[in-house]
C-alpha cells in the first residue's frame, strides 16, 4: 500500500476541502488573479495557506461541477421565465497562451432575458466538445422548451446567431436582429465623412442628397425601410462619382464618402433578413441593442481576463474562469455547491 496519512474524511471530501471552501476559492479566483486569491486567503487562513495552482485547481473543479449539473429541465420550485426569451450576444478577445499557436482566443459572451428573469453565461468554443450542446444546455436551464421561440440580438458576426440556431438543433424558430448600436456608428461614420467634404473650401456645389444623409439614413433604417436606405446609400454613392472633375481635396473627401458608404451598404446588405421596424420595438418596449451582452463582455473577460491583466490563457482555464464567473455575478455558485454537498 502507499505510504501517507489515512483519513476517513477522505472518502466525503476528496480535494480535503468543503463545499464551501471549494466555493470561496472559486470566487475569488473569478474575481482576482489565482496569486491574488490566495493572498487573500492567507489573510483569512494564515496556519494554512492555499497555493495559487490549488484555487486554480478548485475553480476547476467547480466550474466542471457546474456544468455537470445542467438539468435538461428548470427547477419547479424556481420562478419560470415570462414572455418570449431574448438572447444578447457578443463575442471577446482576450491573450492565449503561445504554445497553442495563436494570438487571441474567441470567448463568447451573453445574456439570457425574459420579463422577469436573466441569465448570464461564458464560453469558448474551442475548450467544449460541442458548443451547440453547451448552449442549449444553459437556454433548456433557463427555461426554454423545444419549439418556443428565440430572439437573438447581435451585431453583424454570423458565427453569433449560428450558435444559436445549432443549439436549438431545429426545435424551435430563431428570429436574428441586428443590433441598433453598430448601424448607427456606422452611419455616424458617413455622416464625418460627408461634413469632412462639404466644408473644404473648394467644393462648389451641394447635392441634395448631401444636405443631412445621417438623419435621413437614420429614419429610413428606424422605421424598417432597408430598401429605401439602401437606394439612398446608392444615391450617395453616385453622387460621389460625380466629383471625379474637382480639386484633389475634394476627391480624396468624396472617395472616402464613397468608401464609408460602400462600407455601410454592404453591411446592410449583408444583414437584410435582420432588419426589422426598430422604432416599432422601442414604442412596445422590447430591446433593440445588444448592451447587455457588452455589458456581460466587462463582466466575464475584460474584468477578469482583458483589459489591464497580463495573464495568458489556454482555451480550457478561459472556458472554466467564464463559467465560474458568470454563476458567481448570477449568484448561482452557492445554490449549485449546496446541492452538490447534499
Amino acid at each position: 500500500m502507499p505510504g501517507g496519512p489515512i483519513s476517513p474524511l477522505a472518502y466525503f471530501f476528496p480535494d480535503r476541502a468543503t463545499p464551501e471552501l471549494q466555493r470561496l476559492h472559486a470566487e475569488l479566483g473569478s474575481r482576482h488573479s489565482f496569486r491574488e486569491a490566495a493572498r487573500l486567503m492567507k489573510s483569512f487562513l494564515p496556519c494554512h495557506p492555499p497555493h495559487h495552482t490549488t484555487v486554480r485547481d478548485r475553480l476547476g473543479r467547480v466550474a466542471a461541477g457546474l456544468e455537470k449539473s445542467r438539468r435538461a429541465s428548470g427547477d419547479p420550485a424556481e420562478a419560470l421565465p415570462k414572455g418570449g426569451l431574448t438572447v444578447f450576444l457578443d463575442g471577446a478577445h482576450i491573450r492565449c497562451r503561445p504554445e497553442y499557436q495563436q494570438r487571441h482566443l474567441d470567448l463568447v459572451v451573453g445574456k439570457i432575458e425574459s420579463r422577469n428573469m436573466c441569465r448570464r453565461f461564458g464560453l469558448v468554443a474551442n475548450a467544449t466538445a460541442s458548443p451547440g450542446s453547451r448552449m442549449r444546455e444553459e437556454l433548456s436551464d433557463f427555461g426554454w422548451k423545444p419549439g418556443r421561440l428565440l430572439t437573438v440580438i447581435s451585431d453583424g458576426e454570423l458565427a453569433l446567431p449560428n450558435l444559436i440556431r445549432n443549439a436549438m438543433g431545429g426545435d424551435g424558430q430563431v428570429k436574428h436582429i441586428l443590433d441598433w448600436w453598430h448601424i448607427s456608428m456606422r452611419i455616424r461614420h458617413v455622416e464625418a465623412a460627408v461634413q469632412g467634404l462639404v466644408q473644404i473650401p473648394g467644393f462648389t456645389g451641394i447635392p441634395v442628397l448631401f444636405q443631412r444623409p445621417a438623419k435621413s439614413l437614420r429614419w429610413w433604417l428606424w422605421h424598417g425601410r432597408a430598401r429605401v436606405a439602401e437606394t439612398y446609400l446608392k444615391g450617395l454613392m453616385h453622387d460621389c462619382t460625380r466629383l471625379a472633375e474637382e480639386p484633389l481635396a475634394v476627391r480624396t473627401a468624396a472617395a472616402r464618402v464613397q468608401a464609408r458608404c460602400g462600407t455601410l451598404y454592404t453591411y446592410l446588405a449583408n444583414n437584410m433578413e435582420s432588419l426589422v421596424d426598430y422604432g416599432r420595438r422601442y414604442r412596445n418596449g422590447l430591446p433593440i441593442s445588444s448592451s447587455r451582452a457588452e455589458g456581460s463582455v466587462d463582466d466575464i473577460a475584460n474584468a477578469r481576463m482583458g483589459k489591464r491583466r497580463r495573464m495568458r490563457w489556454s482555451p480550457k482555464g478561459a472556458h472554466r474562469v467564464a463559467v465560474t464567473r458568470a454563476a458567481v455575478l448570477d449568484g448561482r455558485l452557492t445554490v449549485a455547491n449546496r446541492k452538490r454537498a447534499a
